[in-house]
């Protein structure tokens, strides 16, 4: 297998954000009256977040119109940008510095929204990628393999040239039938069985062995 691009899912891989997107859907759906557990949040990682809410909502009982629902959403990102504190994974910068100096393209491909990603990485950061699918640039988002395909063809690779690091099943489940090699880490998920349907699950992104890879 000739690795010639390595695709980033942002949330939990690239950056410590997923504590801050629980802490946001928690205040909004305690408000009706309903619990959310981190894992709920965890394990529907990877799509936009009307889709996380809309899930959210049918598996606590709660029905919603899309009004609510759209409101709901908009809660959420307002509480999200008032309370995180996110950061990218000391670990990230060193392997993307690594793919460059070894000529790997890399790509991000996340649900997440520019409006939520550059206030924790800059713009000068996301200059790093060679490309970049966010939910907005998809028609069908994670487990749906159309943004890592969307990705692969903007870097002009074959998907099976593609190493993809994720961190949530749905995104998992998406790298896997796009035909991409794909690795876990176990950032914000930490049962492996969760996780089974990647090809390596390892800790987090310093115990990614993309040497190996690449050799």
């Amino acid at each position: 297998m000739t690795i010639k691009a390595v695709l980033f899912d942002f949330d939990g891989v690239i950056a410590d954000t997923l504590t801050y997107h629980v802490q946001a859907w928690q205040k909004v759906f305690a408000e009706y009256g309903v619990k959310i557990l981190p894992e709920d949040v965890c394990l529907l990682e990877g799509q936009l977040a009307e889709q996380i809410g809309r899930s959210l909502a049918q598996q606590k009982g709660l029905s919603l119109d899309e009004m609510t629902l759209k409101k709901m959403v908009q809660q959420k990102r307002d509480i999200y940008n008032q309370i995180t504190k996110a950061r990218i994974y000391p670990a990230t910068q060193k392997l993307i510095e690594y793919l460059k100096q070894n000529s790997i393209k890399i790509a991000l491909v996340t649900g997440a929204i520019l409006q939520n990603i550059e206030p924790v990485t800059g713009k000068e950061f996301l200059k790093n990628f060679d490309a970049i699918v966010t939910g907005k640039d998809v028609t069908h988002t994670k487990p749906n393999p159309e943004p890592f395909l969307t990705a692969a063809n903007k870097l002009d690779v074959k998907p099976e040239e593609c190493v993809v690091i994720e961190n949530a099943p749905l995104g998992i489940r998406a790298a896997k039938r796009a035909g991409m090699f794909c690795i876990a880490v176990k950032t914000t998920i930490k049962n492996e069985t969760h996780l089974r349907e990647a090809d390596k699950i390892v800790e987090d992104l310093e115990k990614v062995p993309i040497e190996k890879l690449l050799s």
